[in-house]
């Protein structure tokens, strides 16, 4: 269900359509496939599906090809994390940032799953879902909020998410757009979740403590996400924001570099995908 419809649909972010053809491309130019996501062509509608389908190149730019492996990572770790959580027992989901993401669409029925973001993300891709014929699960609820302004616990209970049952939340491409209290907010309402929860988030490092290609990297992007509307309002030192973890009750942490991506995923492709180095970090956080 969708807290707010509304006929009709804007384009999602810039960020999110980025994503989403960042993991189409994926299914068309890379062998092996990292990530399998079938319905990446229904959310990105018909006319850029069969655009992207028929020349899948423009996204094989040398920067585009590294975002690629990026954003693929990032996302098979969130769906590796979840498939432990699952075998563990965790049946509550919480997608935040949803954007163009279809992880909701092929998570187990028998799990209760919320995925929020703001509402015109949310009606873009529902809107292109029931045009591509596609049901939308009942054990998903679609809500629409901006992250920087919902008080996330009471959101959360209002869609049945009980903070006494472990859950894994899915929190990708979101922090950097959220300032660093509104990203605490995020990061200190997991916590409140019972021991075995988990998130999976990526944070931004601080330009300063890059080498001089990455920091032109992140300048450049960071310069054009903040020229279609999207500025980046946060980073964190990952040493710090480990110790600010484990202050908050997770008893582990995991950070990832791109170099750690490339040797858990990319290791020995014939394809030579890779991602790397650059101003974000992948991280896990469990509670308990």
């Amino acid at each position: 269900m969708l807290d707010h419809p509304a006929p009709g649909g804007t384009p999602p972010s810039r960020s999110a359509l980025t994503m989403a053809l960042a993991r189409a491309a994926h299914q068309l130019l890379d062998t092996p496939t990292l990530l399998e996501d079938p319905f990446v062509f229904d959310v990105l509608g018909s006319s850029l599906a069969r655009q992207t389908i028929a020349d899948p190149f423009p996204c094989n730019a040398p920067m585009m090809r590294t975002l690629r492996a990026a954003v693929v990572a990032r996302s098979r770790f969130a769906e590796d994390r979840l498939r432990a959580g699952l075998s563990a027992g965790v049946r509550q989901v919480v997608i935040l940032g949803a954007g163009l993401d279809t992880l909701s669409l092929r998570i187990p029925t028998d799990t209760q799953c919320v995925e929020i973001d703001r509402g015109e993300a949310q009606r873009w891709k529902l809107d292109r879902l029931r045009e591509s014929g596609i049901a939308l699960p009942s054990h998903v609820a679609f809500v629409a909020a901006d992250l920087a302004a919902t008080r996330l616990p009471e959101l959360l209970a209002c869609h049945g998410i009980r903070p006494d049952a472990a859950t894994f939340f899915s929190c990708l491409g979101v922090l950097p757009y959220l300032d660093a209290a509104a990203a605490m907010r995020v990061i200190e309402a997991v916590a409140a979740h019972a021991s075995g929860s988990e998130i999976v988030f990526d944070a931004r490092v601080p330009r300063a403590s890059l080498s001089p290609v990455e920091r032109w990297m992140d300048e450049i992007a960071a310069q054009s996400f903040a020229a279609s509307g999207e500025p980046w309002l946060s980073d964190f030192d990952p040493d710090t924001l480990r110790t600010t973890l484990s202050e908050r009750g997770f008893s582990e942490v995991e950070c990832l570099s791109a170099d750690a991506l490339n040797v858990r995923y990319f290791t020995r492709r014939r394809d030579g995908l890779q991602t790397v180095g650059g101003g974000l970090r992948l991280y896990r956080a469990t509670v308990g």
